[in-house]
């Protein structure tokens, strides 16, 4: 082999390894922020009286907590996403699966225009936002269409 051919294939190599290694670390980092998330919002589902200055105004501290509740599955279901451990289609079925659930719809309702005001330049997060969001629109839909006939 030649020394250009040995060259060009050892810089491919190191290149492809650099692309792995800032992956890797970037997933990293989203494992040890979404770490530090759990923690907090398991904190304040254990303890309602450290939830309690958190919550929105019109809400008792018992229905923010089951909100939080929903936050945390999202929050995991999201991870997952964003690792590229779920594809969009398993994400759709997770999405309307949680969806059926009550008190994750009222969190989306409340909350779900804070997260995608947070996803606002993150391709992925916004996303994972449009999935909850039509799986959302979709069981809000159905009553009412059935409700029509």
């Amino acid at each position: 082999m030649k020394t250009s051919h040995a060259l060009l294939a050892l810089t491919a190599v190191t290149a492809a390894h650099l692309m792995q290694r800032e992956r890797h670390h970037k997933q990293h980092k989203e494992m040890v922020l979404s770490g530090v998330q759990e923690r907090w919002v398991s904190l304040l589902t254990t303890h309602p009286d450290l939830a309690a200055p958190w919550k929105p105004a019109h809400m008792s501290v018992e229905e923010y907590v089951k909100l939080l509740n929903a936050n945390q599955q999202l929050c995991s279901l999201s991870l997952r996403y964003r690792l590229a451990l779920v594809t969009k289609d398993r994400l759709r079925v997770y999405a309307t699966r949680l969806m059926t659930y009550a008190h994750v719809r009222q969190y989306w309702q409340e909350f779900g225009p804070i997260r995608e005001e947070e996803a606002l330049g993150n391709a992925r997060a916004s996303a994972f936002n449009e999935i909850l969001a039509e799986a959302y629109d979709t069981l809000i839909r159905r009553p009412k269409q059935a409700a029509d006939l």
